[in-house]
């Protein structure tokens, strides 16, 4: 049994949604009836876990946790870690843990941690982790720049296309340039 989770999520307002798959799925989950008995989940269904987003490349800070409960029909929990706040719930056969707060400072590999703590075995389920790309607000003064730049270019759509050149190159051709004629000169 594992915890399966997407390569990478964007986050364009500081909210990212990361679900995270448990495999084989309980057989609450399923949308098809499995065939092969080897691929069916082991134990009970789960019916109270906690779903902790663990940040970094190991995973060794914990940023936000949510307690699932499936026999009470319940709001799932939030909670707030500093600025950061996390709900999670079950959807389409993934505990999808939407994590509120984020800035593009967060950005970061994060782990699905899951806990199932009812029925037993207890179990303690990490995720292989997923990165989660936060892009800063649209009111960005360099964003802003970089628009009037590019307005800038749009206008001058008649002029000929020049790419940039360096002058350390500039200055190495002229010398090319210089000793060959030096060198064509001495042999004549």
């Amino acid at each position: 049994v594992e915890v399966t989770q997407p390569y990478r999520v964007v986050s364009t307002n500081g909210t990212a949604q990361v679900p995270c798959f448990i495999q084989p799925q309980p057989s609450y989950h399923q949308i098809q009836p499995y065939y092969d008995q080897s691929l069916l989940y082991p134990y009970p269904d789960p019916e109270e876990l906690r779903v902790t987003l663990l940040k970094g490349l190991h995973g060794t800070q914990q940023l936000c946790s949510s307690i699932l409960n499936f026999t009470e029909q319940r709001e799932p929990s939030v909670e707030k870690e500093g600025e950061v706040q996390c709900s999670a719930q079950m959807r389409e056969g993934a505990v999808e843990v939407t994590v509120s707060g984020l800035k593009a400072t967060d950005t970061d590999m994060y782990r699905c941690q899951i806990e199932v703590f009812y029925p037993p075995p207890y179990l303690r389920l990490v995720g292989n982790g997923t990165l989660i790309h936060v892009l800063d607000s649209s009111d960005c003064p360099v964003q802003g720049a970089q628009r009037q730049i590019a307005d800038q270019h749009d206008e001058d759509e008649g002029d000929e296309m020049m790419a940039p050149v360096s002058i350390p190159v500039v200055i190495l051709v002229t010398l090319v340039m210089f000793v060959l004629i030096i060198i064509i000169f001495l042999q004549v």
